[in-house]
This record gives C-alpha cells, structure tokens and sequence, in this order.
C-alpha cells in the first residue's frame, strides 16, 4: 500500500524547471534566459565540463574510499573551485529552480489512502 507517488508535474525532484511568468517575474525569467544562453555559450560550456569532469572523478574518489562520504554538490564545488565569478553566478541562476507548485517542493503527491490516512491522523484523538 502506497500513501504517496511521485508528483507528476516535476517527477518528484521537487523543482519547477521551466517556471512561467505566474512563479517569476518578468525580470527573473529575462535573468534565467539570458544566464541559461550565457551558460551554453562554447567556452562557458567547456569549462563547465571540465569542472563537472573534475567533480565526477574526486566524486567516485570520495565515494569508493568511503561508503557514507557525503559529496557536495556540483554547484558548491564550482563556487569553492572558481569563486565568485560571472561563470559562477550565470550557472546558479541558470539552475536554481523555484518549488513545483503542486506539490510545494516535496516531490511527492498523496494518493487516496495517503489523503485519508492524513485526515484520520487529523481528527485524531476522538472526542
């Protein structure tokens, strides 16, 4: 018995990875387009690569010597790696997305069991 299901509108990432003008503003969304082109460009986009490459393998470094090793994301390794800088601040707003709006950022989505699970522990105890 399942209580809840992947949210079909983000497939349960949580994240809302095409925002429209009702999430972001006019000058968020002229932000996002201009930093994801930005971010795209040649040379930006080999020196993503090359950084993400590096990540990968102090990743499988990190996670083969020890089982538990927390990893840190991609985007904090480039913001110790590189600093603040133009590439930096470009990838960040061209990949922070705002929480799914269906299911507030849990990623997940109650099914009828979990809807009726969560009214009985409502009303509970009895009076």
């Amino acid at each position: 018995m399942s209580w809840d299901v992947p949210c079909p509108r983000c497939s349960g990432t949580g994240k809302n990875t095409e925002p429209g003008a009702e999430e972001l503003s006019q000058e968020e969304l002229r932000l996002r387009r201009r930093a994801a082109q930005f971010v795209r460009s040649a040379p930006v986009a080999q020196k993503l690569a090359d950084l993400k490459e590096e990540w990968e393998e102090l990743k499988a470094l990190a996670t083969s010597k020890a089982a538990d090793a927390e990893v840190i994301p991609f985007q904090e390794y480039i913001e110790l790696r590189e600093g603040d800088n133009v590439i930096t601040r470009a990838h960040k707003t061209a990949n922070t997305h705002p929480a799914c709006p269906d299911c507030k950022g849990k990623g997940k989505e109650l099914t009828a069991e979990g809807k009726a699970l969560l009214e009985f522990i409502k009303r509970w105890p009895p009076e």
